[in-house]
């Protein structure tokens, strides 16, 4: 029998096995895929280096890095490349810079002079927040509906591939929305979080780091190397049918063996959690359901050799109202290096999403047609000739944090507490950025941890 059974091998459970495992205890991690690595993987083709998932993690990710200190994989740390610092919006035909500073600000055309106006003035605009409010709402109340309509939805496009009417404020972005509960305005709770955050860094002796970063050889150096620090204690390419409760703990049924644990970590998405818990919890089902996830086509390419198709920057982020599919480009070569060979650029592009899920049903071919004809749209480069690297489908990508999504956790997490032992992980919890995401994996191997050393526990040794 294993002290702990972790099943699902993205970094949520990965961090979960590993902290675990580093404190003495019997870990065994199960992962239905060939590799561990959920999403957060970096694969070789044709000489391209390509992430399945995520490109970046933000500098200011304190659960990342401290994952990265405890692999001692910092000196692999990669900050995002200068061009990196300029990302870009679509409107009325053409890319717009996202203004970094005051000057820029005032110049730009993203914004009419009335929408500038109106986003200055959000430290004076009432408090308002509420429980229910929406994305949009928040987002309408504190800048503006222009806005709302040219920054902020578009920004929820690229986080959550989701539709800001739907997505709870309190929920997808609560930190934004606790700045405006408790300090009246977004911008000047945000400056007042930054200085307290710089202040208990500089106590704990802690460097901030700004911008985003990788890692040398991608992204997902960081899951393989957890990965191989498990060692035998991964089993990859073992679907888990379903646990049950026994007197001392956990049976866990695969498709050929089955597991007995002292307690489980569920570290997989939603609807996979809902099957594996419908015989021992069932009424979580209507819960887990009630949990949207975003489709997603990931579309790599690139222009060809001589060819750099857009201009310098992170990528860009398209407003949903325009008649054009795509959710945003990454321009991934410009973001880190080697990420492409000499003379050559790499994209990632996206569709699909709340909006247009439709777009997964799209043939390949259809794709890189769609991806051609609205690129050269774009770029402004009718000879642009993109050659389609690899396109991926996600038909389950990203969940979509509703209003209500707070309460609904709490309740599955009240069921779960029925099964002393059993405890969840994973970016459908609180956020679904790496940070949030290797946070649960940390929470999760504490809550763990400390059950096992509770006498209830300790007697079924």
């Amino acid at each position: 029998m294993h002290d702990v059974i972790v099943i699902g091998g993205g970094i949520s459970g990965l961090t979960t096995a590993y902290n675990l495992r580093q404190e003495g205890y019997s870990v065994r991690l199960l992962e239905a895929a060939p590799q561990v690595g959920g999403n957060i993987r970096t694969e070789e083709m044709d000489d391209f280096r390509l992430e399945v998932g995520p490109h970046s993690f933000m500098g200011s990710s304190e659960n990342v890095w401290k994952l990265t200190s405890a692999l001692q994989l910092e000196v692999e740390a990669e900050p995002a490349q200068a061009a990196s610092r300029f990302r870009y919006i679509y409107r009325d035909g053409r890319l717009h810079p996202l203004p970094m500073g005051p000057g820029m600000f005032l110049r730009t055309p993203l914004l009419s002079l009335g929408a500038k106006l109106r986003l200055g003035l959000e430290p004076f605009i009432p408090n308002g927040a509420r429980e229910n409010d929406t994305a949009w709402e928040f987002f309408c109340r504190r800048f503006g509906r222009e806005a709302a309509t040219y920054i902020m939805s578009p920004f929820v496009s690229g986080v959550y591939a989701g539709d800001v009417r739907m997505l709870g404020a309190r929920a997808a972005f609560h930190k934004f929305w606790e700045f405006e509960k408790n300090g009246g305005s977004m911008i000047l709770g945000a400056v007042k979080y930054m200085r307290a955050k710089r202040r208990r860094l500089a106590a704990e002796g802690i460097t901030p780091r700004r911008g985003l970063f990788s890692f040398r050889g991608g992204l997902g150096r960081i899951t393989a190397h957890l990965g191989a620090e498990l060692g035998d204690a991964v089993r990859t390419g073992t679907p888990v049918e379903t646990i049950i409760p026994t007197a001392g703990g956990f049976h866990v049924r695969t498709v050929a063996d089955t597991f007995a644990g002292r307690s489980i970590v569920l570290a997989v998405p939603p609807a996979a959690a809902a099957r594996i818990l419908s015989e021992a919890l069932p009424e979580l089902q209507p819960e887990f359901s009630a949990i949207p996830m975003a489709p997603v086509a990931m579309v790599h390419w690139t222009p060809g050799p001589g060819r750099n198709g857009g201009p310098p920057g992170f990528g860009f982020l398209m407003p949903q109202h325009y008649d054009l599919r795509v959710l945003g480009t990454i321009f991934a070569s410009q973001l880190f290096s080697r990420r492409a060979p000499a003379g050559s650029a790499l994209y990632a592009s996206f569709y699909g999403g709340m909006h247009d899920p439709a777009a997964m049903a799209l043939s390949d071919s259809e794709l890189t047609a769609l991806v051609t004809s609205e690129h050269r749209h774009i770029f402004g480069d009718d000879a642009l000739r993109p050659q389609v690297i690899r396109i991926r489908r996600y038909p389950e990508a990203i969940p979509q944090l509703l209003p209500q999504h707070p309460e609904r956790i709490a309740a599955i997490e009240h069921q779960v507490q029925q099964l002393p032992g059993l405890f969840l992980a994973g970016n459908y919890l609180t956020g679904v950025g790496i940070e949030h995401a290797t946070e649960s994996g940390y929470r999760a191997a504490a809550a763990c941890s400390g059950f096992l050393r509770s006498p209830a526990a300790e007697g079924a040794r």
